[in-house]
């Protein structure tokens, strides 16, 4: 860590000092602030609590918001009332001042623990069980392209970290993000990160922008932290031209993420046939793994399917996707402390069983 980095840090633990205790405590993983004297902290495993902290006035803590930016070296005004980056210890940060939010400054800061999740942690919090992380592995050592949907707080980004462990340590990887949230313990590593205006004259660097240059760097995975936009297009293109890739996207199940990719695409504006974009998915896309939050704060992967291309038998001109489930989390009620209880089980057999033993890749016992 340098010497400007270490004075950045002591800096915003000034500017944020009604809320300094909660970001140095490693169990705190939100801090949510609607208004000068509304301060909520969720730590993990809890819902989020109200605290009595706050600051003086509205203009303190919008102040404080904007001076926070300037730390960063973002922009955050009047006229640019919105935020969205990562502080200096890679906590992700949001703000929304006046007059986007007229009550007074809303500010959500996203913490990540000091020790990165492994595999073991999510067997361990029961996220999924032995058979579940044997069929990630295998879909990883297969270089299949991984689609991980799920909603805010899912999970989604420390299952991403997890599956990049699980790629060869002699294969380039490059990942693209808004903000730094990817994490692996490799060598051959390229984090790209895009660029925000800082004046009139600044251009920015688009999540596009650097999907389209990542794809000259010769990688053998492409990571994108999470598709949203206009990146969307040259993402399905890049995983259709052999590069293996892993990526995030907001969804609610593994069929309504291929339905929100699609629609990314569309979005852009390009003239494209939605029934082509709904091609250019099925084959851009081999496996959906969704994660969910669940009201006792547990997280679990709710489903792992494949894609196995476009079902033309159901409708010759706008064909569904046609999947494989292959893994489940079946859902049996709560116990007597409000715990989720309930069961992981294994669906459909997937086209791929053969091509593992092919290349001598340790094979889901489900499937021997």
């Amino acid at each position: 860590m340098n010497v400007g980095h270490e004075l950045n840090l002591e800096l915003l633990k000034v500017l944020l000092g009604p809320i300094a205790p909660w970001l140095e405590d490693p169990a705190v993983t939100d801090i949510v602030i609607y208004g000068h004297r509304d301060v909520y902290v969720r730590r993990q495993g809890e819902g989020l609590r109200a605290m009595d902290a706050g600051w003086r006035s509205a203009s303190d803590l919008v102040l404080a918001a904007e001076s926070i930016a300037e730390v960063i070296h973002r922009r955050l005004d009047a006229d640019h009332p919105l935020l969205d980056s990562r502080l200096p210890d890679g906590a992700r940060v949001n703000i929304v001042i006046p007059p986007c939010s007229p009550a007074g400054a809303c500010v959500s800061i996203r913490l990540f623990p000091q020790r990165r999740h492994n595999a073991g942690d999510l067997l361990r919090f029961g996220t999924l069980d032995d058979t579940g992380l044997a069929i990630l592995r295998a879909v990883v050592a297969l270089g299949r392209n991984i689609l991980i949907s799920g909603g805010t707080g899912a999970g989604k980004t420390t299952l991403l970290n997890v599956l990049g462990g699980f790629i060869p340590a002699d294969q380039i990887v490059v990942t693209v993000e808004d903000s730094r949230e990817i994490f692996l313990d490799r060598k051959l590593w390229a984090a790209l990160e895009s660029k925000h205006p800082r004046h009139a004259d600044d251009r920015p660097v688009t999540l596009a922008d650097l999907v389209r240059n990542a794809l000259r760097m010769n990688p053998r995975w492409l990571i994108v932290g999470e598709v949203r936009g206009a990146e969307a297009l040259d993402l399905i293109r890049a995983f259709n031209t052999g590069h293996a890739g892993l990526s995030t996207i907001h969804a609610n199940s593994a069929a309504d993420a291929l339905l929100a990719l699609e629609n990314l695409v569309l979005q852009g504006g390009l003239d494209i046939p939605a029934r082509a974009v709904k091609e250019l998915v099925a084959r851009a896309i081999h496996v959906v793994v969704q994660v969910s939050h669940y009201p006792d704060e547990s997280r679990k992967v709710a489903e792992i399917v494949e894609v196995d291309g476009l079902d033309y038998a159901a409708s010759a001109t706008f064909p569904p996707y046609r999947v494989i489930p292959l893994y489940q989390f079946v859902f049996e009620g709560y116990d007597d402390q409000d715990r989720l209880r309930g069961r992981f089980q294994t669906g459909g057999r997937p086209t791929f069983p053969d091509e593992l033993r092919l290349r001598r890749i340790p094979c889901p016992e489900v499937w021997l």
